[in-house]
């Protein structure tokens, strides 16, 4: 009885030689799998959906380092959890901006009137919100988020612990969240 190892069966499977259509029924079997621990980590589908094709694609390039040690899906379930790490790891999480809306916004002569009538209308409406906490988190907030300083600048400047400012920051923002939750409930109509 002749028995085809892990190896020889995966390999079989990658054969450049080999057809699209093997290649294409091998990446959709996988997808599945690699996208529901890409989603684990990210918890966006889209960006699930990218690593995980990401990750496909360096098995298909790598293939040839797999040994047959391990079971295949094993072997690409080690490279789909690494590639999650690393993007975490690489600070990758940061939201991407294009470039061509970054110009617009910078562009003062695209603003229009309109925009910048809403612009100034949310504006006066956060100051507004702002005004309504009690002063120790108003401070923190407009240090932190005005002011553009570091939590460890605020600690220097007011002279409180870390820790305080980061509950302070936390209060605020739940406080600031609550306050527009209020205005957005159903019951208020415009």
């Amino acid at each position: 009885m002749n028995i085809i190892s892990n190896k020889e069966i995966v390999l079989a499977k990658f054969d450049l030689s080999t057809k699209e259509q093997k290649d294409n029924d091998l990446y959709m079997e996988c997808k599945k799998k690699v996208h529901r621990l890409a989603l684990s980590y990210v918890k966006d589908s889209y960006l699930a959906e990218d690593l995980s094709h990401e990750i496909l694609v360096k098995c298909y390039l790598n293939y040839k380092t797999f040994n047959g040690e391990r079971s295949f899906y094993s072997w690409m379930y080690r490279i789909a959890n690494n590639h999650c790490i690393d993007y975490l790891r690489k600070g990758y999480r940061q939201r991407v901006v294009l470039h061509e809306s970054m110009e617009l916004l910078n562009d003062k002569d695209a603003c229009t009137p309109e925009f910048e009538v809403i612009n100034s209308f949310d504006k006066e409406e956060i100051r507004n919100k702002l005004r309504q906490l009690p002063s120790k988190y108003e401070e923190v907030i407009t240090l932190f988020y005005f002011k553009d300083q570091s939590l460890k600048e605020i600690q220097h400047h007011l002279n409180i612990n870390l820790s305080t400012i980061k509950t302070r920051l936390s209060r605020a923002k739940r406080m600031l969240r609550d306050m527009y939750k209020d205005v957005e409930s159903p019951g208020y109509l415009v």
